[in-house]
Formats: structure tokens, sequence, C-alpha cells
């Protein structure tokens, strides 16, 4: 890990370079600087540590005390499953995601991927741009509109506040780097130093925010289908919260009737900031190799435009986006080829033994506090899951073929009881603007396109540290 650090490797290559050194394994062994970790391979074990066992593993490790930032280990990632502050966080969060829910938030997200096409419109000939600068400027946009209940439009107004702020909070730089390591191995210093993660001008930035937008919504009456709207309900005691409906999660604590949860400020403040983190760089990554698959595989282009060509001709709504087969195909095969998270991490909060199955093994027992990785990144690209994993080919989801998919070999969005609530949102916001962009422009390769990619070494984010140079090119009708 050292050299993820140090900036010399990429994150990404380390767990793909692990995976692959070892075909035969049903897990490895490795350390995460001190820590030891254990990469599990093998599909089956990965369903009973996510599904089955979720009661032994809920949880995911903290790299900071929550003395040390507050805010962000409030939000429902950080939250424990094995005190049930998870789930009550969950059940509150739960109907923002519903499909009632996201067909009244489809109006908010269109409006900021309408400004992604103006901004397009405004230029002349093949627009040449650094895909990932345009794309998390619509990411931003879309968060602060859904999850902070403002409006802006980072394409008019390049240099607006939030989208400075939200870019600067997520960018790893070697200090956040050194100060992750310093709490890793020296936490009690650290704290002694009152060193964090986030610096706490960003964090008291977004927070501010929030209260200022619970205040004037409290004082006016507007309201708005976002998130603020939905914790602000709930910090007023209107919304049920229902025992955990799945059996992968009848633990002791989720048999039980939860008390109702006591919402505050900072509670409210912790998941519109998980938003930027979930989904800013994220969403935006997908964006960019999607956009660059389009691009150099214009057969699947156009055969995508004719899909939304013939279904979007009385405009666009919820039904209609999620009714594109194609395109969801699309969505599917870039999520599998260029997955934005390589590892998906778990942390056990009681012993659990991992009992031998092939000639050679032991028994592992693992102590409460240990730590998994789940390898996202490499399960996606192994040739025993995809045959010829580094083409891109969308049929792999398509009806007839996805029944040829094995259970767990699949995880861009996690697994199990903590798979990310927000996805059915992110696959939202990743189609419509594709939808939008299609509809009038054709994205093609330019001079700076590169044949192929490096992940960067500078970032955790699986992205070359040169960026992907695109052209968006103007169809001769629009609707």
């Amino acid at each position: 890990m050292f050299s993820a650090v140090t900036q010399s490797r990429s994150f990404a290559d380390i767990v793909i370079d692990e995976y692959n050194a070892h075909p035969d394994e049903r897990y490895i062994g490795l350390y995460q600087f001190l820590t030891p970790t254990l990469m599990i391979r093998d599909l089956e074990l990965i369903k009973k540590i996510a599904v089955k066992e979720f009661d032994t593993f809920p949880d995911h490790k903290l790299f900071t005390p929550e003395t040390a930032d507050p805010i962000s280990n409030r939000n429902l990632f950080a939250l424990r499953g094995s005190t049930g502050e998870w789930h009550d966080m969950k059940s509150v969060l739960t109907p923002a995601f519903t499909s009632s829910k996201l067909k009244k938030m489809v109006v908010l997200v269109e409006q900021c991927a309408e400004q992604f096409v103006t901004y397009l419109e405004k230029q002349e000939g093949v627009i040449e741009v650094e895909i990932k600068d345009v794309f998390s400027r619509y990411t931003a946009d879309v968060i602060g509109s859904n999850a902070f209940g403002i409006a802006c439009d980072s394409f008019a107004d390049r240099e607006n506040l939030f989208y400075l702020m939200v870019k600067k909070m997520t960018s790893f730089t070697k200090i956040q780097t050194l100060k992750l390591f310093g709490f890793l191995l020296i936490p009690t210093l650290m704290l002694l130093m009152k060193f964090k993660i986030l610096d706490e001008e960003d964090t008291d930035f977004f927070r501010s925010l929030v209260i200022e937008a619970i205040k004037v919504r409290e004082e006016t009456k507007i309201t708005r289908p976002d998130i603020i709207s939905l914790l602000t309900e709930a910090k007023r005691g209107r919304l049920n919260h229902d025992r955990l409906e799945s059996n992968a999660m009848n633990s002791e604590f989720a048999a039980e009737k939860r008390k109702r949860i006591e919402i505050t400020d900072d509670d409210i403040a912790a998941q519109a900031v998980l938003f930027i983190f979930a989904g800013y760089d994220t969403i935006s990554t997908v964006l960019c190799y999607m956009s660059y698959e389009l691009a150099r595989n214009p057969v699947i282009q156009e055969t995508l435009h004719k899909e939304i060509e013939e279904n979007c001709l009385d405009g666009i709504t919820y039904e209609t986006v999620v009714g594109m087969k194609y395109l969801d195909c699309v969505v599917s095969e870039t999520l599998r080829r260029w997955t934005p998270g390589a590892v998906i991490d778990r942390f056990s909060v009681k012993p659990f033994t991992i009992e031998p199955e092939n000639p050679g093994e032991k028994p592992v027992h693992l102590e409460a506090g240990s730590f998994i990785w789940l390898p996202v990144i490499a399960i996606h690209r192994d040739p025993k899951y995809y045959p010829d994993p580094q083409k891109f080919n969308p049929d792999r989801f398509s009806d007839e073929n996805k029944k040829n998919i094995k259970p767990f070999s699949y995880l861009p969005f996690g697994a199990g009881p903590r798979t990310c609530l927000g996805q059915r949102f992110a696959l939202l916001e990743m189609k419509l603007l594709m939808i939008k962009i299609l509809q009038k422009f054709e994205i093609v390769p330019v001079d700076k396109t590169p044949n192929s990619i490096v992940y960067g070494k500078c970032t955790f984010s699986p992205y070359p540290d040169d960026g992907i140079w695109l052209g968006f090119k103007s169809r001769k009708y629009c609707y």
C-alpha cells in the first residue's frame, strides 16, 4: 500500500495485480499498511460474507475516529450496522429512492442535464473537451439540486462557490493521503494534534448550506422533492421506521422494534455530504468511460441513438429512462469494464471461521475486528466470469445473455443489505444525461483521445492522470 501513498502506483492496479497473482486461491492475505486484510476471490464466499453472514460483517471500517470527523462519520456509509444506527438512518433515507420519489426528482436532474447540453450548443464545430471536467460539473449541479436544495449552473458560472468547494473536498491531495496514513499508524497522536481528514472549513461550508436551507423552508413552507425535505420530515417525526425486511439482516438488533431515530441538523448535513463522496467523482468517472467507449465503438453508439430516437419522441419521463433496454446494457457494461470503486470493504464484529473446501486448505479463524476486501474491479475483469473481459460488449447484459452472468460476479453497487441505497438515482442520473447528449450530439474521438487507458497514480480514483479528451459533434437534427 505504500506505493499508493507515494503515488508511484495506482490503487486499482495494486488490487488487480494481487488478485491475478493467485488465480487458484479462494482468498488472499495481505497487509493494508499495518492492518491484516483478507481479499476474497471466491464468489460463494463473497455471498456468505455479504449476505448470509451480514450480522457478522455489518460494517465498513472507519479510518478515523468519529471525534476526528463527526460530519463525515455520521453518514449512512459510516454508521455502524452492529449498533442499529445504520438501520435507523437507512429506514429514513429509503423512501427518497422509491420510484414515486425518483419520478419527482426527474425534473431536477433533467434541468442539470439541460444545462450541460446548452453549454455544448453555444459552441461551434466539434467541441473538444476533457470530459472529466464537464461531467464533474454536471454531477456537482445534480448534488447541489437534489442533496442541498440549491440551484447552480457550473457551466454558465464556472467558478461558482459550490462547485469549487465540492471539487476541493474530493481532491485527494498528498496532504490528505499523509493524514490518512497517520490515522492508520498513529491515531492517538493524530487526535491529540487535532488533525482531521476533511478540512473543518469545508465541512462547515456544507453544513451551513443545509442549515440555511432547512431554516428557509421552515419559514416559507417551501417543499422540493429532494433529500433535505425528506430528512426534515424525519426530524419532525413524520416518518415511520419499519423493521428490516431482508432475511439476510435477521440479526438480534434487527429483530426488535427500533426506537424512532432522533435526526439532528448534523445528521442531515452528513447525509448531504455523503452525496458528494458517493456521487461526484464516481458518477462523473462512469460517464467519462461510457462516452469514451461510445466514441471508440460507433456501431454501439448508433444502436443506442436509434433506441433513444424511438423512445423519446414524446419527451422524457422516468418510465422512458428506465424502460430503455439497450441503454441499460451500455451502462451496465460500463460499470463492469470501468468500475469506479476498486474494492468493497467489510469489518467483522464477531468471530468467523472460513471452512476449508479445496485440497491443502485449513480453517481460517477470523477474530472480531477483522478486515475484508471484496476486489470488485478485478472480479469484473476475470475471464473466468467474463470472456474477453477487456472488450466493451453491452450484449453481455441483454435479456438473452445476462442469465450467464454468475451471481456475485457483478458488484458495481456492492452486495447484500449494504448495497448502495442510491443506485437507482445514480443510474437515472447517468442515463438521463446520456439521452440528452445523444439526442443532439455524436461523441467522437479527437487527436488527444488515448488509444488505451492507463490508470493515474495521483488519485485513488481509477482515472488517467492526463484525463480523457473527446469531441461532441452536433447532429443535423434534434427533437
